[in-house]
């Protein structure tokens, strides 16, 4: 964990990303916050595969990764707590407004090809601690892949909530609900545990 925070310190302390700094402008506590973002939610279902929808696998996931923070300097904070909607430009604009270290966007994916498959790490160019995202994107994507995904890498993508928030962001896309194997793994949420601490694996490296 001290490595990561030791990027984001970096670039706080450069003055490249003082303006949000939420430790310094929100409160005096001297734990880091990473924010979780479920996505999608309400009648945004993100993608459905027979009865399952990634608004909810990405809430349980990140649920649990909330609950099981094994770090006592880190607080994790759920951007929605529950199945409600939140539209891409009000997800980006509350983030600015929250000014976490760090954004995780948990998903799942989505192909017309039932073939493709495997964890991708989505970022945009366009963020301004693109660079950093990326040494920590690549840990997250292989840790995660070790339960059994295959390690697509770094995608660069300019959406929107990763284009207009002005923090460290990573867009974590699990794995494919489109496919059977990636299924199978998305679904089973005894896997959700596992997942989580991958994440924490990644995040300690």
């Amino acid at each position: 964990m001290k490595k990561l925070f030791q990027i984001f310190c970096l670039i706080l302390t450069t003055g490249l990303f003082a303006q949000t700094n939420f430790i310094e402008n929100k409160t005096p506590s001297t734990k880091r916050v990473i924010l979780l973002d479920a996505g999608h939610g309400g009648t945004d279902t993100g993608v459905k595969k027979d009865e399952f929808q990634e608004k909810d696998i990405a809430l349980k996931i990140a649920e649990i990764i909330q609950q099981k923070n094994p770090f006592t300097d880190v607080d994790f904070v759920l951007l929605r707590k529950g199945d409600e909607q939140i539209i891409n430009t009000s997800r980006a604009k509350m983030i600015n407004e929250i000014k976490p270290d760090l954004v995780l966007s948990i998903h799942a994916n989505y192909n017309v090809k039932d073939s493709k498959k495997g964890t991708e790490i989505h970022l945009s160019p366009l963020n301004p601690t693109f660079e950093e995202c990326k040494i920590l994107g690549e840990k997250i994507g292989k840790s995660i892949s070790s339960l059994g995904f295959e390690n697509l890498g770094i995608v660069e993508t300019n959406s929107k909530i990763l284009r207009d928030s002005q923090v460290p962001i990573i867009m974590i896309e699990i794995g494919y609900l489109t496919n059977d194997d990636d299924r199978k793994i998305l679904t089973n949420e005894s896997n959700y545990p596992k997942i989580a601490d991958k994440i924490f694996e990644a995040l300690k490296n």
